[in-house]
């Protein structure tokens, strides 16, 4: 390497004090220097020195100048958000979504359409009902239909049928003493929550007699919802007190601590507020609302975390407050403005999904990113000019002993001694760092992506204890059937091939029996007969297939598909719970490959104008995917593999609900080019004014090494404290998140990118040519100028 020692980019001292450094203007005016490296010859008196400042200030500087001047308007203003998220919020109440888990426009989507017209679509509500003696006797028989009667009167209830009204075996127990009420509602998942929220316990009211527990999708999405939002205030009574103690470290003043915090409450309420509004056009998840608080708090409090400490380096430098965040802004504001415009791109991408579900979390996302961006632009100079010097770092430090902590987390002298460490050998740290997050990345090839169900909420919950129960207790659950409908079929014209397509129907591997209006037919033989009245205007016809496995195996998507493929008397179409969650997983897969291509372009082209450096938009995107296959791979490993948190969500033992790893890997890519960017922005100002690479570098690693440490903590434990969650879904996602932001902020940002940029070089600073604007033309010199 061409760079001079290590030792030329340390920072100099008086009087046993570091004096911070910094790459703007200011050397302008410094006297002239014959190399990069003479400025450490210059005495300190020059760098501390106060001098007028004639620098070109940039729109964000003239924002936090004019948020510094107006501070009362703007905190009141904040005030008033505040407010407002929060009636907004508690107004809202039962009022989020928790469907979208099914994809749209599909087969078994139309084939539902169908399959409604003969009453036999999927149930949205499947009711237990047990009593103490047969289902048959005259009692429990009377009580029966009048339960149905009262639920298909009731408003929202598309239809209602039992083993009461319909006499059908399968919704009948095998000991005789429970039977079904299956339950199809009006409406969209979301409307549906609603109806079954208030039938449930109009229908228990109903029938005192009678003991009656409920399940299917509409009475999961309600348990959810109510769990969720418990769940969000245990949580967020967590996630404060260690975040509140993790900036006190970082800061050393509590007084400093309460910018962040501020920043980070106004930014989760102001989301709230926008995405209350939002729900009125379209669903709104209610994992939404638990994402936007924990994600909002730690991107604000990250944000807001290094632009409050490069005001804190200008302070130092003897700015005044005003000057100092305007500069604050023109640098690290810069970098936050495209921080939160790449992880609203990475969100963004997540809507080429055909799942409500994930489309909700992205709109999430992205409106508590703008508000993260917004809140560190306006609201941090307003704080700081109400503060005053309280901020400075001039206040006395923390008693012990909590000061010894403080002290090493607020100094960069360890993350130096590493940066100079990874330096001196690029080559073997780069292959190490890489090693480990290929092999983190490794289990990966073993995830077994299943949907959202009753699995995702704790065994005591009822619409889990419920569906559990109805798989014991009968031989063929709701869940385990395909309806396949044939419109055009007349059962009576075309009554021997109807007998031979069921036949082979009975013969397909997964399936365990078939049901016609004939009879009921196992093996390929028909079990047992069955003589039915018809309407002479009655056309078409139903088959249902009982599937052997559970609904999410690949032996019974396998019978999907063996389905639709068998020759049938007419136009078929398959509906059930196993078509549709086969097909929104196939459409899931149709779509990853144009979500990376959004998401990996669309940050390149980000990082590609902030940089300008294709070398260093390249690096990022490529330590991105990495982190991304690391995040997952670790998910696979903790959660499907040994389950050190209990069982994963969704599909049974040993899968994982589909929406967590994408949310999970978006999430994580976005963050790690948050940190690329801090990073590398104070790296391209030292190389500004140094022309030193190795030395550019550490100085960057340096700077920002501490600030990473408490950016990470900040953001591990406000998605960490989704681990308190009841719902499964929320505590894979919060797990995940906090251990790749650890290990980014550590290993990615310690290691590789300075090993990787180590062994670049100069090229790293090869930057795209920027046309500029042409100007008025100069008068020659001594021309006169009227």
């Amino acid at each position: 390497m061409s760079d001079k020692p290590i030792e030329a980019a340390a920072p100099q001292k008086a009087g046993g004090t570091e004096t911070p450094r910094s790459a703007d203007r200011l050397d302008a005016q410094a006297p002239a220097r014959s190399g990069p490296g003479t400025d450490r010859n210059r005495p300190h008196s020059v760098i501390c020195l106060k001098v007028p400042l004639t620098l070109r200030r940039s729109p964000l500087s003239g924002v936090a100048r004019w948020s510094y001047r107006h501070r009362w308007w703007v905190l009141g203003s904040t005030a008033c958000l505040l407010a407002l998220g929060t009636v907004m919020g508690v107004r809202m109440g039962n009022q989020w979504s928790n469907g979208g888990y099914i994809a749209d426009d599909t087969l078994a989507q139309r084939a539902e359409s169908v399959a409604r017209r003969y009453a036999a679509g999927t149930p949205d509500l499947i009711l237990y009902i047990r009593s103490g003696q047969s289902v048959d006797s005259p009692d429990v028989m009377r009580q029966g239909r009048h339960l149905t009667e009262v639920a298909a009167e009731s408003p929202g209830v598309a239809s209602a049928l039992s083993y009461w009204t319909t006499r059908l075996s399968p919704l009948r127990a095998t000991d005789g003493r429970a039977a079904l009420l299956r339950i199809d509602l009006e409406g969209d998942d979301s409307a549906a929550a609603r109806t079954a929220r208030d039938l449930v316990p109009s229908l228990r009211a109903a029938v005192p007699g009678l003991k009656l527990s409920a399940s299917g999708p509409a009475w999961v999405n309600v348990t959810t919802t109510d769990k969720a939002q418990r769940d969000l205030l245990h949580s967020e009574l967590l996630n404060l007190p260690l975040v509140l103690l993790v900036l006190a470290l970082a800061f050393r003043s509590l007084r400093a601590t309460l910018v962040p915090v501020v920043i980070g409450a106004t930014a989760a309420s102001g989301a709230l507020a926008v995405l209350s509004v939002v729900s009125r056009l379209t669903p709104v998840t209610v994992f939404g609302v638990n994402l936007s608080c924990a994600l909002g708090f730690g991107l604000a409090v990250d944000y807001a975390l290094f632009t409050l400490s490069r005001y804190r380096e200008e302070r130092a430098r003897g700015l005044d407050a005003e000057e100092a965040v305007g500069r604050a802004m023109s640098s690290t504001g810069r970098a936050v403005v495209f921080c939160a415009m790449t992880m609203a791109v990475c969100m963004a991408a997540l809507l080429v999904f055909p799942l409500g579900l994930i489309r909700s979390l992205a709109i999430a996302s992205i409106v508590v990113v703008v508000f993260c961006a917004v809140g560190t632009l306006f609201l941090l100079p307003a704080l700081v000019a109400a503060l005053g010097g309280r901020i400075d770092g001039q206040a006395a430090p923390l008693r012990a002993p909590w000061r010894r902590f403080a002290k090493k987390l607020s100094t960069g002298s360890g993350w130096r001694r590493i940066a100079v460490t990874v330096t001196r050998r690029p080559l073997l740290w780069a292959a190490a760092g890489s090693v480990l997050l290929l092999g983190l990345a490794a289990p990966v090839s073993g995830l077994r992506p299943a949907l959202m169900d009753e699995s995702i909420l704790p065994p005591h919950a009822e619409a889990r204890a419920t569906s559990e129960t109805i798989r014991g207790a009968f031989p063929h659950p709701p869940e385990r059937q395909l309806t396949v409908v044939l419109p055009r079929t007349d059962p009576v014209a075309r009554a021997a091939d109807l007998d031979a397509y069921a036949r082979r129907l009975s013969l397909l591997p997964g399936a365990s029996g078939v049901s016609t209006a004939a009879g009921d037919y196992a093996g390929g033989r028909l079990i047992e007969a069955r003589r039915t009245e018809r309407a002479t205007t009655q056309r078409g016809t139903l088959v249902v297939v009982f599937a052997a496995g559970p609904v999410q195996s690949r032996e019974t998507t396998g019978l999907v598909d063996a389905v639709r493929g068998a020759p049938a008397p007419g136009p078929a179409q398959v509906a059930g719970t196993a078509a549709r969650l086969a097909d929104t997983r196939r459409a899931v897969a149709d779509a990853v490959g144009p979500w990376l291509a959004l998401m990996l372009s669309g940050v390149f082209v980000m990082l590609l104008i902030f940089t300008r450096s294709l070398l260093v938009a390249v690096k990022a995107a490529a330590l991105g995917g990495l982190s991304i296959g690391a995040a997952l791979g670790l998910m696979v490993l903790l959660f499907q593999q040994w389950q050190l948190l209990g069982p994963p969500a969704g599909g049974g033992e040993g899968a994982l609900e589909i929406t967590m790893p994408l949310l999970a890997a978006a999430l994580a890519f976005g963050l790690c080019v948050d940190y690329e960017v801090f990073l590398v922005s104070r790296m391209a100002e030292e190389w500004r004014r140094t022309r030193q690479n190795t030395a550019s570098i550490v100085f960057g690693v340096e700077h920002t090494g501490r600030l990473f440490t408490a950016a990470a903590l900040v953001v591990a434990v406000s998605m960490g404290a989704l681990m308190v969650s009841e719902v499964s879904l929320l505590v894979v996602l919060g797990a995940t998140m906090a251990a790749i932001v650890l290990l980014d902020a550590t290993i990615v940002r310690g290691v590789l990118v300075p090993a990787v940029m180590q062994l670049a070089g100069p090229a790293n600073w090869w930057t795209l040519p920027v046309r500029r604007r042409r100007g008025p033309a100069r008068p020659p010199a001594g021309a006169k100028t009227k």
